[in-house]
């Protein structure tokens, strides 16, 4: 197994998403896995030579169209982006090289309407009018932090980065008839996005000093008068935008800041993880499955409780 890319510590504009993917820094996804699994974490990792490649998903590219539409705009959306014709059966290599002879990612109809309808209803949010303006898309930040005096390398991307707004896209679909609102938080609540907030404003704080350091780097670096900017913004805050993937083309915006107290918990979770981390890589190395044995023992009342409780 090749040793995969690692970034120096830095904001990097333009860096193409599967580059980013393949540097081994600790990703938000990577957090929440090491505070509750971390030989779960270890065997999706680079660390395991037998990982299975992560593939593609029409879900995916459907998230990656939206992201495209509404953060660049229609003309960006079709040129990356192609509609399977309604008509058409069987999309062989034969007929994708015809309807996507640059590359382009080729959507069901249903996918690509979908795309286009949802990012023109997040652009249309009032206020949402002025968040996709004035940034950059696609934004990557590494940093590495001490745990125990040893290192450990983070990294973020940051759907949309303005100065004093990191925004995130994110889908959800309809399960429930609730209101889409209680939808969103619920996610926001299950999947742990306080998370990937969490560590997402820990980067914010940490650019205005790579901005000092030279540390920005990329193939679209921004003006010294936006890196300004982003130097005088005091506040600043991370932004959820969930758009609705079926039923009704729903759009719910919320916003936290660092020091809400809705990230204590995240801020505790991601901790623990970088502990679970440094602990495991001393114990078990990279070369080996971090895998422990539970002892045999009598299950009892408290270990039902604390399996269902919040904590998991």
């Amino acid at each position: 197994m090749s040793a995969p890319f690692e970034h120096k510590d830095g904001i990097y504009f333009g860096l193409d998403e599967a580059i980013y993917r393949q540097d081994p820094a600790l990703g938000s996804s990577d957090h929440k896995l090491l505070a509750q699994a971390p030989e779960a974490y270890w065997h999706g990792s680079h660390l395991n030579p037998a990982r299975v490649s992560d593939k593609d998903t029409p879900a995916r590219a459907l998230g990656r169209g939206v992201h495209k539409a509404a953060l660049e705009g229609s003309e960006a959306f079709k040129r990356s982006f192609v509609r399977r014709p309604d008509d058409l059966e069987r999309l062989t290599e034969k007929v994708r090289a015809i309807l996507a002879p640059r590359g382009e990612t080729v959507l069901s109809g249903e996918h690509y309407d979908r795309a286009a309808l949802a990012a023109g209803m997040i652009r249309a949010h009032p206020d949402l009018a002025n968040s996709l303006t004035s940034g950059y898309p696609e934004v990557s930040v590494f940093w590495t932090v001490e745990i125990d005096g040893k290192p450990v390398r983070c990294k973020a991307r940051f759907d949309y980065f303005k100065p004093r707004a990191i925004v995130d896209i994110k889908s959800i679909a309809i399960k429930r008839p609730l209101p889409f609102k209680v939808l969103c938080l619920r996610a926001i609540r299950s999947f742990r996005y306080g998370v990937q907030a969490e560590t997402y404003l820990e980067a914010r704080k940490l650019i205005p000093d790579m901005i000092r350091a030279g540390a920005v780097f990329g193939t679209d670096e921004p003006e010294p008068r936006w890196l300004d900017m982003v130097l005088a913004a005091r506040d600043f805050a991370f932004v959820w935008v969930f758009w609705a993937s079926d039923g009704p083309p729903l759009v719910w915006s919320g916003s936290v800041s660092p020091t809400n107290p809705l990230l204590d918990d995240a801020r505790s979770f991601v901790e623990q993880a970088r502990r679970n981390f440094v602990n495991f890589r001393d114990r078990f190395g990279t070369g080996a499955a971090w895998i422990e044995y539970e002892p045999l023992a009598e299950i009892t009342p408290e270990d039902m409780e604390a399996a269902h409780s919040r904590h998991f």
